[in-house]
């Protein structure tokens, strides 16, 4: 038994990154839920819910800038495309993937663990790959931006 914890140590990382994602997809449900809930107690009444309440059930996302901001009607569609998608969720993504990556190849090049250099440098590769890939689009998402009027 013994030697099962000295071989798939690693395999903390992933189980863990599964438990806290299950934790953070239930506290979701459960705010939802709950949101959807106090909708309900106002609409039996006969009030009408507030704002923050219903942009609250739509999503988690801040809120949006004035109509008039960019100056055009496909201004919130917009805003809340790049909100979701822009090149800020790639310059995050290059790095930590990047330095997750980094520590792979240092593990490789290291020699700690002389029977896993194989896999270490195979999952190196990946996530250099990965790294790489978003740095890209990060690159060309900061360089080429869509205004709203080219939607």
């Amino acid at each position: 038994m013994e030697d099962f914890w000295f071989r798939y140590w690693w395999l903390i990382f992933p189980i863990g990154f599964f438990v806290f994602g299950a934790w953070d997809r239930w506290l979701s449900y459960q705010r939802s839920r709950d949101t959807i809930d106090l909708i309900k107690t106002y609409t039996a009444q006969g009030k009408e819910p507030p704002p923050e309440l219903l942009r609250r059930a739509q999503g988690d996302y801040p809120p949006p800038p004035p109509e008039d901001f960019y100056g055009d009607r496909y201004a919130r569609r917009a805003w809340r495309r790049y909100y979701r998608w822009g090149p800020e969720r790639n310059w995050r993504v290059a790095v930590s993937v990047g330095t997750v990556a980094a520590g792979f190849w240092i593990g490789v090049q290291m020699g700690y663990l002389p029977d896993a250099s194989g896999a270490f440098r195979f999952v190196a590769v990946i996530l250099t790959c990965v790294a790489a890939g978003n740095l890209a689009l990060a690159l060309m998402g900061s360089m080429f931006r869509r205004g709203p009027d080219r939607d």
